[in-house]
């Protein structure tokens, strides 16, 4: 009985400290506190988003902090809910939200992305350092800040898009950033289940 107590409670803590890295880790970009976003990555950590595909979790800092000089800030809700532990590596998804408002043609808008946030980690020298971060896109809205406004939008273009992320593609390509059509999203179940396998086998101890 000891034993098996001392186990959940080390399972335990490692959940938790991983909840709150994945947490902090986002806080810490919203905020524009990139030294606390820094010591959450790993050296060689490869990050893949709408925006960003690349290794090494300070290029990755250093080209954020650039990011939101240019685009302003938006914000992001993290919810994390499942975290998987095997001695040294873990997985963790956490539901999420991102918030963002905008101008399209001088109409303000806001548009949220709702979407799940994934993560290798490994426990290095004690602490646990994100090893890569992915984003599963589910669904996106946008909206005018004044109702009585209308879209200022190509439905055409629009629609187009990938359905898990049109929104986003769409805004950005109106910031003149081209976004990759292939991200891991909802609408493409196996492409997911195939990531999902190649995850389960790293933290097997494979490469």
């Amino acid at each position: 009985m000891p034993h098996d107590f001392d186990a959940r409670l080390r399972a335990h803590l490692d959940r938790e400290e991983l909840f709150d890295l994945v947490r902090r880790e986002r806080f810490a970009r919203d905020q524009r506190r990139f030294d606390v976003m820094a010591a959450c990555f790993h050296r060689d950590a490869y990050i893949r988003t709408s925006w960003y595909d690349g290794h090494g979790g300070d290029a990755y800092v250093d080209a954020t902090r650039k990011w939101m000089s240019n685009t302003g800030n938006s914000k992001h809700w993290v919810f994390p809910a499942f975290a998987q532990i095997s001695g040294d590596r873990a997985t963790v998804e956490s539901p999420a939200m991102i918030f963002n408002r905008a101008r399209l043609e001088d109409i303000e808008v806001d548009f949220h992305v709702f979407c799940r946030f994934f993560s290798r980690a490994v426990r290095e020298d004690g602490a646990w350092k994100l090893l890569s971060f992915h984003v599963f896109f589910e669904r996106d809205v946008m909206k005018p800040v004044n109702p009585s406004e209308t879209l200022p939008i190509d439905w055409a273009q629009l629609n187009a898009m990938r359905p898990s992320y049109k929104f986003l593609a769409y805004i950005q390509s109106v910031r003149g950033v081209k976004v990759n059509p292939d991200l891991l999203g909802d609408d493409r179940p196996d492409e997911l289940a195939a990531f999902h396998a190649g995850e389960e086998r790293w933290l097997a101890g494979g490469e």
